[in-house]
């Protein structure tokens, strides 16, 4: 009895550890220096919402979704990523939702769809508008 419980308690480490390894095997995109974000810096210079070129108050990037793709032409693995980016520009607060294709070597894969969010709703019901700037 003893040993099929160690045998079960086995299985269940090793399956926790596999979970554990394929999560890590997404490409990490999230740094403020990374594709995501930056491509939402030249979106807002691009729209007149943000003079600077970089070097905002404060950009936090979080990794909502992360989804495996078909292989690509040179058998390379590739992931659908959804990024949140806020930046904090002065007292100027911007979100925005982006997707684009990344690869364990490149998070630049595609081109990256940015969608800026206006009022924010989490889950706890507490919608906040962010003030964008009037020009």
């Amino acid at each position: 009895m003893r040993i099929l419980a160690s045998l079960a308690c086995f299985l269940c480490i090793i399956g926790s550890q596999t979970a554990v390894s394929a999560e890590r095997n997404h490409p990490d995109c999230t740094g403020q220096d990374r594709w995501p974000a930056s491509i939402v810096g030249v979106h807002l210079r691009n729209l007149h919402l943000s003079e600077k070129a970089g070097g905002y108050d404060k950009v936090d990037v979080e990794l909502l979704a992360s989804e495996q793709l078909p292989p690509d032409a040179r058998g390379r693995a590739i992931f659908r990523q959804v990024h949140k980016v806020t930046v904090h520009d002065g007292e100027n607060t911007f979100v925005a939702v982006t997707v684009n294709e990344a690869s364990r070597q490149e998070c630049s894969e595609s081109g990256v769809d940015v969608f800026l969010v206006s009022v924010e709703c989490p889950a706890d019901g507490d919608c906040r508008r962010h003030r964008l700037p009037r020009k």
